[in-house]
């Protein structure tokens, strides 16, 4: 697994397995170049070569703390109070992702998280947004087969109410 972490970071790719924090440590380091990832797994493997005795006698309530503490801080706090002011239904779905990761199982809380997420979208989608003012239409997004009758019966009801059939 070692070798295939320093693959991946290679050539820019995520690590493996465990390697969130690692990450985090990039971005907040500021590094952008692909190259970061194979320097971090290199680091790492030849800390595990050297010190590998030393960490072994580390009690487990300190790896768990420090475990802990650095998971914390990967915590979009920030973000979360963007998401609380513009767009909470976004915010129930990090929330929900959180939990899941939290108390089930990270992978599965993902996949739920991008399961609900690609829900959320296909609703979004459903309707087409468009205005219309001044007898123009105006379109923003995207406009598909999803949204298209939306937009027409919108587009229908407009003509409607502006041009009204008079008497035959």
């Amino acid at each position: 697994m070692g070798i295939a972490n320093v693959v991946c970071g290679l050539f820019g790719g995520t690590p493996c397995t465990g390697v969130l924090v690692r990450t985090g440590v990039n971005v907040a380091s500021g590094a952008t170049n692909k190259i970061s990832q194979f320097i971090n797994a290199i680091s790492v493997l030849l800390i595990i070569m050297i010190g590998m005795r030393v960490f072994t006698q580390i009690p487990m309530a300190v790896i768990a703390s420090i475990l802990i503490t650095s998971s914390v801080r990967l915590i979009p706090f920030g973000l979360m109070g963007q998401l609380w002011n513009q767009d909470k239904g976004e915010l129930a779905i990090l929330l929900g992702t959180c939990a899941v990761c939290i108390f089930e199982d990270g992978a599965l809380g993902l996949m739920v998280g991008c399961f609900l997420a690609l829900l959320r979208n296909a609703a979004d989608n459903n309707k087409a947004l468009l205005k219309i003012s001044d007898g123009k239409i105006a379109f923003r997004g995207q406009l598909s087969f999803v949204n298209g009758l939306h937009a027409e019966n919108k587009i229908v009801d407009w003509i409607d109410e502006t041009q009204p059939v008079t008497g035959i």
